[in-house]
């Protein structure tokens, strides 16, 4: 189950509160624009990845996409709550 692609996406979810506080409660929006774009990375590499060494499971099949969901919330979120 714990595979290279799960273990990026599992660091991708650890930046949607990093990027949350850091654009909520430290004010530094060039760090979250970093992680925001660290994010898109690792969701295209752990893609490619997953394909590439046939290391495609149901777990991440599942929780990818979540984790992006988590993104948008979040953008959506911080967006909000700065104006």
């Amino acid at each position: 189950m714990f595979n290279i692609p799960n273990a990026l996406t599992f660091l991708r979810a650890l930046g949607v509160p990093a990027f949350l506080y850091c654009f909520l409660t430290l004010d530094k929006p060039l760090l979250s624009f970093f992680i925001i774009a660290a994010g898109g990375i690792t969701d295209y590499l752990d893609g490619k990845i997953a394909r590439a060494l046939n290391q495609t499971s149901d777990f991440g099949a599942k929780f990818d996409p979540t984790v992006d969901r988590l993104y948008i919330a979040a953008v959506i979120i911080a967006l909000a709550a700065e104006s």
